[in-house]
């Protein structure tokens, strides 16, 4: 969703400090870099997918354009330089790079043959991808998601524990008892989809960013929130067993104008085995705004 219409839903809100549930687990704060390139094609970073070790990430902005960087760091495990490797505009169904309407990616998802998923709001669909090769692979028909082409469909998209895929949609629904999800199984384009478990919205007014299977199985949803003092952001964590949610731990919220408008996250694991949450931030390609990478080790409750 664009910031503007954010700011046209906003309510005023009590601004809080940075928190997790008690007896859950917690967010440590290992990094945050601000990155920064020349080109008019850099911005707008809608989802992340981060290298098993760290070293390496893909993100995807909502103009249509994937990055693959390389991250240099310190001793400290802080990041000290991202180096830009190669970018390049995705193609549509027809190889045609895509634009305004077909152009909007919000989320990113590792393939377990290397590549890629994408999903995309405005004209909503999921496809598979092996960068270089910015060709999309369909996944189902062009008009499976027809009825929901517009600004607010899938802005979070995850493979299952169990195999295949699940995209989560932005907002809440009445009736739903939480945001809608959409389950695919299969393979390639005979991939067959269904509505699947809502998830929990929980309270505060936010609005999903992106979503992923951690290594212990569990499921991660960033969320945000806009007020005139910012942005908020929240990270639950959910118990998943066969395709249902369970209890959910709230692992951090931030007070609004903390960090930027975080919009894509990653989980990976460092050579000490630790797991560490990457977020990165939509600027919206505005001047007023930044792109930040902000990076946690997740460290379990006692």
């Amino acid at each position: 969703m664009r910031i503007a219409e954010y700011l046209l839903r906003a309510a005023p809100l009590v601004a809080g400090i940075a928190a997790g549930a008690a007896g859950a687990a917690e967010l440590m704060p290992i990094s945050q870099y601000t990155w920064r390139e020349s080109d008019d094609a850099f911005g707008g970073f809608s989802g992340l997918v981060t290298a098993p070790d760290g070293s390496t990430f893909y993100a995807v902005t909502d103009q249509g354009e994937l990055y693959r960087a390389e991250v240099v760091r310190d001793a400290g495990r802080r990041i000290a330089e991202i180096r830009t490797l190669w970018h390049g505009r995705l193609l549509d169904n027809f190889g045609k790079p895509v634009e305004g309407f077909t152009a909007d990616a919000e989320a990113l998802a590792p393939a377990q043959d290397g590549g890629l998923y994408v999903a995309y709001e405005s004209y909503a669909r999921v496809t598979g991808l092996h960068p270089p090769d910015l060709h999309p692979a369909p996944l189902h028909d062009f008009d499976r998601f027809h009825d929901l082409w517009n600004n607010e469909s899938f802005e979070g998209l995850a493979e299952r524990p169990e195999g295949g895929l699940i995209v989560v949609s932005e907002t809440a629904r009445a009736g739903t008892g939480g945001y809608p999800t959409f389950l695919g199984d299969g393979a390639g384009h005979e991939m067959t989809w269904r509505p699947g478990p809502a998830v929990p919205a929980g309270d505060g007014g936010f609005d999903v960013s992106d979503a992923a299977f951690g290594p212990d199985g569990r499921f991660y949803l960033l969320e945000r929130r806009v007020s005139l003092g910012g942005f908020a952001s929240r990270i639950r964590r959910f118990d998943y067993r066969n395709g249902a949610f369970g209890v959910a731990d709230t692992l951090f919220e931030t007070a609004p104008g903390t960090l930027d408008n975080m919009e894509g996250m990653s989980l990976w694991t460092d050579a000490q085995g630790r797991t560490v949450i990457s977020l990165i931030s939509d600027d919206n390609f505005l001047f007023l705004q930044n792109t930040v990478i902000a990076e946690y080790e997740l460290r379990e409750a006692p």
